[in-house]
């Protein structure tokens, strides 16, 4: 039978995974609102209202992605100690910062590249 403090080691590290996981996608869903705001309200609103709200919902997610891999570390130094596997911060640094280049490319797409009539 596991030892109990082994068990409430596996849930920490589970808790921290979900919490990771649900700060991506809501950072993955501010882009996509965003980027759907941007590509589905024009013409029903003025356009540097659309550009503004979008802007706001892209820049949201690239704090999101930022958090989640803050928070993620925040824990992992906290049991890097322990003999625990976890997801490697290296790992979670990387996609986080890959997502967030994604969400700036996406807010220069959209003032340069959407048309300003």
């Amino acid at each position: 039978m596991p030892d109990t403090n082994s068990l409430a080691l596996d849930r920490t590290v589970l808790a921290n995974e979900r919490t990771y996981a649900a700060w991506i996608r809501t950072g993955l869903t501010a882009l996509a609102t965003g980027l759907a705001i941007a590509r589905f309200m024009s013409g029903s609103m003025p356009l540097w209202s659309i550009h503004t709200i979008a802007s706001i919902l892209i820049l949201f997610s690239a704090v999101a992605f930022f958090l989640a891999a803050w928070r993620y570390q925040h824990l992992h130094v906290g049991m890097a100690h322990l003999n625990v596997k976890m997801i490697s911060v290296t790992m979670v640094r990387l996609s986080s910062f890959v997502l967030i280049v994604c969400s700036l490319i996406a807010l220069i797409g959209l003032w340069y590249i959407t048309p300003s009539s």
